[in-house]
């Protein structure tokens, strides 16, 4: 061999072997470096169902009975049916779309309950006269609004109202109680 190749083989070799000590520091050879770098995507936690709201009658619906249905809604969709008054689990549950949650929840985020009672005036006592008593309770992130409809007039022209009936629409929808005699 020439001396030129001699000196061309040596800095070939020696090239070689400093690529190779400056690349991977991996102890774990079987893996080229390249395949070892993960990517990893963070889901955001699954936010907990938590009560949207609630809508508890009373009244003229106890005839004969604890018949007066209270609604839970919560976050995720779920729709549970119980009786007024009634500690124990939901009588019937279902669902409706968590879309329309969020909407109702977007609707009422800067509701102001006391502009509300002003524009509306008093409510009744509408149970008094065997008619049917509501009370909402609206639990947003930050604090909670209760509504009564013996302090508050429940107007279905309002625009909250309005709001309020058709999601009690599909809420009902769910289905209805059957009539439980007292005991």
């Amino acid at each position: 061999m020439t001396r030129a190749r001699t000196i061309v083989a040596i800095l070939t070799a020696t090239g070689a072997l400093g690529l190779a000590a400056c690349g991977n520091d991996r102890t774990d050879r079987s893996i080229p470096a390249a395949a070892a770098t993960t990517t990893s995507t963070t889901r955001a936690p699954t936010p907990t169902p938590s009560i949207a709201l609630t809508y508890r009658t009373s009244g003229g619906c106890e005839v004969l009975g604890p018949n007066c249905p209270t609604y839970t809604i919560w976050t995720d969709g779920r729709v549970e049916i119980g009786r007024t008054g009634d500690q124990g689990t939901a009588v019937l549950t279902g669902h409706i779309p968590v879309a329309e949650v969020e909407r109702w929840a977007s609707s009422v985020a800067t509701l102001d309950a006391s502009a509300l009672a002003a524009a509306l005036g008093p409510g009744t006592c509408n149970s008094c006269v065997d008619g049917t008593d509501i009370v909402v309770t609206i639990v947003r992130p930050t604090d909670t609004v209760v509504l009564d409809s013996t302090k508050l007039a429940f107007e279905p022209r309002n625009p909250f109202f309005a709001t309020l009936e058709r999601l009690m629409t599909d809420v009902r929808a769910v289905g209805s109680l059957p009539i439980a005699a007292s005991s």
